[in-house]
């Protein structure tokens, strides 16, 4: 005899939740500077670093690897080079604001730090013709810069596809227990699940890896702080060793094609300098 699926209306059932579901969400921190400035960045190469992958068959919320988050610096464009002293400055009091009198290829944060020195060190901005060494001032500004830049590509590729603590090359990935601020694709994802949950909405709907929900329009930053040359204030006998000046290094995501940048005038900045165009 066949089978019979037998159907029992008198026994339907409907309840609510008291829970809600949530998301493991952060607000971005804040950034106490002294000065924005900016680089543009397509949102097409972001969306190929920074990735994450949700898999887990367990539904509970104690497992470590719920999430998977990776960092593909194999990805990341050869020039591409995040030297902060040729971050162009825009907001947040500037030393001088770009105007006709400051052009802008002249007004990147190694121009506006030189000039913060002529403040602190003559009371007044268009001081820094009083320095001898001008040049010498902006070029030992782009190698500290170079440093720095290097520095940043060396603490993503700590977590990245091929050093990270999980899985194996070319795939290693990090794990929810590494709660450090390193962990880039943890903080971007809890980041977009405090400021932008409805992004979460649209997301691929497969188990396999996918682009943290960057989007075009969106900004990733970090502060750079510089410090004088040591007993640089006893060149106008200041009493006082000169205060760091602090820079929000401003990532701003931008469509293909109109990720170019201002060009400083400077020639060693070209080699460090990202998609620059004429």
């Amino acid at each position: 005899m066949p089978a019979v699926d037998f159907v029992l209306t008198g026994l339907d059932q409907t309840f609510t939740l008291g829970v809600s579901g949530e998301l493991a969400g952060a607000a971005a921190p804040a950034i106490d500077v002294s000065c924005v400035a900016t680089y543009n960045v397509k949102t097409s190469d972001m969306l190929n670093v920074f990735k994450f992958q949700t898999d887990s068959f367990d539904v509970n919320n104690v497992d470590a690897s719920d999430i998977k988050y990776y960092v593909y610096m194999n990805a990341w464009p050869a020039d591409l080079s995040l030297n902060p002293a040729n971050a162009h400055t825009l907001s947040s009091t500037p030393i001088l604001p770009t105007s006709a009198d400051v052009v802008a290829k002249r007004n990147f944060v190694k121009h506006d730090y030189v000039r913060y020195l002529a403040v602190r060190l003559f009371n007044t901005a268009y001081g820094v013709d009083l320095f001898s060494n001008e040049s010498e001032l902006l070029s030992d500004l782009v190698t500290k810069g170079a440093t720095a830049a290097g520095n940043i590509i060396t603490a993503l590729k700590t977590v990245d596809q091929a050093s990270a603590a999980n899985g194996s090359a070319p795939h290693k990935y990090s794990e929810n227990n590494l709660t450090t601020t390193g962990n880039f694709s943890r903080e971007l994802l809890r980041q977009v699940a405090h400021h932008a949950p409805a992004r979460f909405a649209s997301i691929t709907d497969i188990s396999g890896i996918q682009s943290i929900p960057l989007q075009t329009g969106d900004s990733i930053s970090f502060k750079v702080s510089i410090n004088a040359a040591t007993n640089q204030h006893l060149l106008t006998e200041r009493p006082t060793a000169i205060e760091p000046r602090s820079y929000r290094i401003k990532l701003n995501l931008t469509a293909d094609g109109s990720a170019t940048q201002i060009v400083p005038d400077e020639a060693d900045s070209t080699a460090q300098y990202p998609y620059h165009t004429a």
